[in-house]
């Protein structure tokens, strides 16, 4: 288990990160490290008062602050806070507008996060070095029967491996993109109970899990380091 404590976002800090662009911004500074305001418009095409705005306001609710080992007072550098972060408590979902904020936060960030996923999926072959397409696989889906102890205990095994990997490269320390093999990997876990049920008459016999190769799972099969797979929420 990690020693990182999440942190816990208050009903108004959800409300901000509500705002896609604002989630995107996060999620951006999350894949890429720091940035400028200007840079990070270029890449989504937004005017850089726009994300410079936006990230203000991610700024006055802790969730991004100013690198200020670069840049100057005309171009700041944004970086994301070092903390993981957790969307929605059984406190705040307690009351009609703290579940509000946390569906619409949990929502606005995995858009942000859908917009890697797409990408990743209609990139052209020849963009993807050869070893990622032949040695690493995309992602795999499996249905599963478990109860929500063992689910639990499942999430305690898996969480020190993805640690112990973190630990290989720290992103604060390490350049991934540079031409060494070192890439940025996008991993995220999730586990959920899937609570609608079928009738008996159209129940399923189907039990087998649904696994991909590295390219038929770029098409449909699903499974998120940077600092994006820190980030919580009530169904992750």
């Amino acid at each position: 288990m990690t020693d990182r404590q999440p942190q816990a976002l208050g009903i108004a800090a959800m409300k901000a990160l509500s705002h896609p662009l604002r989630a995107r911004l996060l999620n951006l500074l999350s894949q890429y490290g720091p940035s400028t305001a200007t840079a990070l418009g270029d890449r989504i095409g937004e005017s850089s008062g726009s994300t410079s705005y936006h990230l203000r306001q991610l700024e006055r609710h802790g969730l991004v602050t100013e690198d200020t080992s670069r840049g100057n007072a005309r171009d700041r550098w944004w970086m994301r806070t070092a903390e993981p972060i957790r969307i929605g408590s059984p406190e705040i979902e307690a009351t009609p507008a703290g579940l509000a904020a946390t569906q619409l936060a949990s929502l606005a960030f995995e858009t942000a996060q859908d917009d890697l996923v797409r990408d990743w999926i209609v990139r052209a072959p020849e963009d993807i070095p050869p070893e990622w397409v032949s040695d690493s696989p995309s992602s795999s889906t499996y249905y599963i029967a478990l109860t929500a102890a063992e689910t639990a205990a499942m999430w305690a095994e898996i969480e020190p491996i993805i640690e112990r990997y973190r630990a290989l490269h720290p992103l604060a320390t390490s350049r991934p993109g540079t031409g060494d093999g070192l890439e940025r990997v996008f991993t995220q876990f999730r586990a959920f109970p899937i609570l609608d049920r079928l009738g008996d008459g159209e129940r399923s016999d189907r039990t087998d899990s649904a696994d991909g190769d590295p390219r038929s799972a770029r098409q449909g099969d699903t499974d998120t380091d940077a600092t994006a797979s820190d980030d919580e929420g009530p169904a992750s």
